[in-house]
């Protein structure tokens, strides 16, 4: 996800939305993602990517800029047009693919630019799209769509999702709230155990990136990731750590290497 600078409107300048569709299905068929969802609002777009390769910091690079350069050309305009670096949470397997999926189309209809019965004419969306024999190979709801009761990535599959949306629908404000800030905070959707699982992973270095991964975005997460790197460097185990006396000389080295590699994966 990510914003206008400053805030400031994107969407409505005239036939930037299309713009954005046409560079982002590029984008999907250049790095080879699968498009699950995606919507964009007047100043900030949602997406939810599948990358089977660990390329989406190059492919989100190139999509921001690739659209950054296509905009300012049909406005006129130099700089940037995104406040920053987008932000990206990962989507635990299972049911929580659905709820983001259902968060990102409902979100017309929560910004009351259309209502539920008229989401379907809401162009700036992946939602309509479904809909279509011809559609963009990218797009894919074979997956949320059996996780939605079992429907089938047809026309008529799409228009029982549309009744089930209905249902998810939530209008009480704090409730709105309470979901915005479980799907689009933090950095992980889904179970405790799973984002242990995954922080063990990047900690042991078997899960796949195109760049060192940014562990200060982690917290108090991140830096067991570095506290087990930092173990695993010195031949040393938790229990090592809990054992050993304050003052034994790899306690001492330990608080340097964790620094330096903080700030080279922070800066670096």
């Amino acid at each position: 996800m990510n914003r206008g600078n400053c805030q400031e409107d994107i969407f409505r300048v005239a036939e930037s939305g299309d713009m954005f569709e046409e560079t982002l299905f590029d984008a999907c068929r250049r790095f080879d993602w699968l498009l699950h969802a995606y919507v964009g609002l007047s100043n900030h777009f949602h997406l939810a990517l599948e990358t089977p390769e660990a390329n989406l910091v190059r492919g989100m690079q190139w999509l921001s800029s690739t659209f950054g350069k296509r905009f300012n050309r049909l406005v006129r305009q130099r700089g940037h047009i995104f406040q920053g670096r987008y932000k990206s949470l990962h989507i635990e397997d299972g049911g929580y693919l659905l709820q983001v999926v259902n968060y990102i189309h409902l979100n017309p209809v929560r910004a009351r630019i259309v209502d539920l019965d008229n989401l379907r004419h809401y162009a700036l969306s992946s939602f309509p799209k479904f809909f279509r024999k011809k559609r963009p190979t990218c797009l894919a709801n074979e997956s949320w769509l059996s996780l939605a009761g079992n429907l089938r990535p047809t026309a008529s599959g799409m228009r029982r999702y549309h009744e089930y949306l209905g249902l998810c629908h939530e209008s009480d404000p704090a409730k709105q709230k309470k979901i915005h800030r479980r799907l689009c905070c933090g950095w992980h959707v889904g179970t405790e155990d799973g984002k242990k699982a995954i922080l063990q992973d990047i900690a042991e270095g078997t899960v796949g990136f195109d760049r060192q991964v940014d562990l200060a975005r982690f917290g108090s997460e991140g830096g067991q990731v570095l506290l087990l790197r930092g173990l695993s460097c010195l031949n040393k185990t938790q229990e090592d750590l809990v054992e050993n006396r304050k003052g034994a000389p790899w306690k001492i080295v330990l608080p340097v290497g964790l620094s330096l590699n903080a700030a080279s994966v922070t800066h670096g």
